[in-house]
């Protein structure tokens, strides 16, 4: 028997109607039409049987949930897997330019995924022929896998896992050629009821003993004369914006694109990451885009950082192993460079802050509370409206999903762009994911219509915040659409 471990439940058994939560990718080909396309879709087919069988046999299971959330869910083989059905071939719309592509992908995003069936899809969607900056002919792979199966340290692993360095046909893949990683193999039998309810009912008998010893080793962290807060640099609590209420059910979705030549002079410069540049970019378009509503908060918008405490020894298992870190966004700052430096400083203290052992005792707490206590607070909280009436804990999340590393093909076919995205949550409207090719970054941000209308004003103000953290470094982005 293989048990989801406790945030991987709560991302399973979390779930609403309008808040899928799973992360997704799309990746662009140039392919050059539609032969390169169908060569591709034959190697994903082949390619997949491959990593499914010896690398990721998580991608076979599907989930068995224990009634009324006595304990946490299971993953179970599925024997009725068919590989045919979590892979789709569309076409393009016209005029099959980038608006048609986020349309399409924003399209995919939305729809949550089959729960009767192993978490994950993909769609191949041939005919990019009008998309500025793509080869005519290019073809795009969509992916979306639930967060419970994989964290975006594994989603980068599978990935590799149907690419090669190489564009030569039956070119050994990126993760055949990387030393052999434990596999979390698991023991995917479904369980019997009585093991279910059995060990349901251990849970409940060890929980409170485990509960107390968690909360000894969280206790002397959280006492005020030991505690260091790196978000107190920032004044003040967090303010609501307009992506802060309830969030509807469709997915607006759209990028910017960075060269890394232009990134690295600013790095040399200001002594920061592209990750600092990344969230200073995501600021600047915040403070630009609610100025133009008027309503920018006087007070500092927040972000949660996702952050990987996998150890070494982890990197072949299934799940998730994050912690979180909350960064001042520095929004009340105009002056660009001053606002680079102050996120840069306290971006560090929150990523050291983050990979603390004492955010592994906080994982260890939320598996040692009774799973439908969890559940049934946070659906009263939503369902109730009374979400609104806690402090608001962050504005936005960025999150820093890296591709792979060089060049990578799919059939002879160059993977010339790679986008990631991440989920919303409850009155969190907007997500950023910072994601990287062998030449350039991109920074895409998620949301709905009641939040961005068709996306293109929050784009266009992306695009303005670029050129400003850019004319830092004394370099201007090219306009690519």
């Amino acid at each position: 028997m293989h048990q989801l471990g406790a945030l991987d439940n709560l991302m399973i058994a979390g779930e609403m109607p309008n808040i899928p939560l799973h992360m997704s990718a799309l990746m662009i080909y140039d392919t050059r039409g539609r032969r390169g396309a169908t060569r591709v879709y034959n190697s994903l087919c082949t390619r997949l049987v491959d990593v499914v069988e010896n690398h990721f046999p998580i991608l076979r299971c599907r989930l068995e949930e224990v009634p009324l959330n006595l304990d946490k869910a299971y993953w179970v083989q599925d024997t009725d897997f068919e590989l045919g059905y979590h892979i789709k071939r569309v076409a393009l719309p016209r005029p099959a330019n980038w608006q048609e592509v986020y349309r399409l992908f924003g399209q995919f995003h939305a729809q949550p995924l089959d729960r009767s069936r192993p978490l994950w899809e993909l769609m191949l969607v041939e005919g990019l022929d009008n998309v500025a900056g793509i080869p005519k002919g290019s073809t795009a792979l969509c992916m979306k896998i639930h967060h419970a199966v994989v964290d975006g340290k594994s989603a980068l692993r599978l990935i590799t896992g149907l690419h090669s360095p190489d564009p030569e046909p039956g070119a050994a893949t990126f993760i055949e050629r990387q030393p052999q990683e434990p596999v979390d193999a698991g023991d995917f039998s479904p369980p019997s009821l009585l093991a279910k309810f059995g060990l349901a009912w251990w849970h409940s008998v060890e929980r409170p003993v485990e509960l107390i010893a968690t909360l000894g080793k969280l206790l002397p962290g959280l006492w005020p004369a030991h505690r260091k807060d790196p978000t107190s640099a920032a004044k003040g609590s967090v303010p609501r914006t307009a992506f802060n209420h309830f969030v509807d059910a469709d997915r607006v979705v759209g990028h910017v694109r960075l060269e890394k030549p232009a990134l690295k002079k600013i790095v040399s410069k200001f002594h920061c990451t592209i990750n600092d540049i990344a969230l200073c970019v995501v600021a600047g378009t915040l403070r630009e885009y609610l100025l133009a509503q008027d309503c920018l908060p006087e007070t500092d918008l927040q972000t949660l950082m996702p952050i990987d405490i996998r150890h070494e020894r982890e990197d072949g298992s299934i799940g998730n192993h994050v912690s979180i870190a909350r960064v001042a966004l520095y929004t009340t700052i105009d002056d660009v460079a001053q606002r680079l430096r102050s996120i840069s400083a306290h971006a560090s203290e929150g990523k050291a802050q983050g990979r603390k052992g004492s955010n592994r005792a906080m994982l260890e707490l939320a598996d040692e509370i009774h799973p439908a206590i969890i559940l049934g607070l946070s659906h009263w909280l939503v369902t109730s409206g009374h979400l609104d009436d806690l402090p608001q804990p962050v504005n936005t999340v960025v999150t820093n999903v890296p591709g792979p590393r060089g060049d990578a093909y799919l059939a002879g076919a160059k993977l010339i762009d790679y986008l990631g995205f991440g989920p919303l949550a409850p009155n969190m409207g907007l997500f950023h994911t910072v994601s990287s090719a062998e030449e350039h970054v991109n920074i895409t941000f998620l949301s709905t219509a009641a939040f961005v209308g068709n996306g293109s004003d929050y784009q266009a103000a992306m695009q303005e915040a670029v050129q400003a953290v850019l004319a830092l470094g004394g370099s201007r982005r090219k306009r690519g659409k």
